[in-house]
């Protein structure tokens, strides 16, 4: 499984049988479109778009959307990795009601505390977004990496929760 980031601010999770694009702004070669905010749309013609809550099936990824008001979160196993992508807002929302999951994609859409994402993160948590980089520099300072991708299998996950910073040619 691979989440790297892609020009124009897109994020791929590549998997074995599907390909997912989160929040992108124009076409991408994928299975699915992930849109974290409920009712946004994506010109995409060929691919299929979700964006709101619900059980899905795409590619043999079984997948669960879940939103509040603002914005929408998908829970999801690829290649035997439980993730989880959401803004943070709805992440500490929803916290209680998640269950843990090996890596923690978390759209910094606004600034707020991510301490709450060790309950939530096992292996790794991802930071992307608009204010990635204040909020994962409050999270673990000394320990936090800086990358344009992310690789991670279910035999070989760190045994310390990694913390990432996801951005664009790093």
């Amino acid at each position: 499984m691979e989440i790297a980031f892609l020009p124009k601010s897109v994020l791929r999770l590549k998997g074995k049988t599907a390909t997912f694009a989160i929040n992108p702004h124009s076409t991408v070669a994928a299975n699915a479109v992930l849109m974290l905010e409920p009712g946004a749309q994506n010109d995409s013609e060929e691919t299929v778009v979700l964006n709101g809550a619900g059980e899905y099936e795409i590619g043999g990824v079984k997948i669960t959307g879940l939103r509040n008001e603002k914005s929408v979160l998908y829970s999801m196993n690829i290649d035997g990795l439980e993730i989880v992508v959401g803004s943070i807002a709805l992440l500490s929302a929803l916290q209680h009601k998640l269950k843990e999951h090996n890596v923690v994609v978390v759209n910094c859409d606004e600034t707020a505390d991510a301490s709450f994402l060790t309950s939530l993160a096992i292996n790794a948590v991802l930071f992307c977004g608009e204010n990635a980089p204040a909020v994962a520099q409050g999270f673990e300072k000394e320990k936090l990496q800086k990358a344009n991708k992310y690789s991670a299998s279910l035999g070989k996950l760190p045994a310390e929760m990694e913390t990432i910073l996801l951005a664009p040619s790093i």
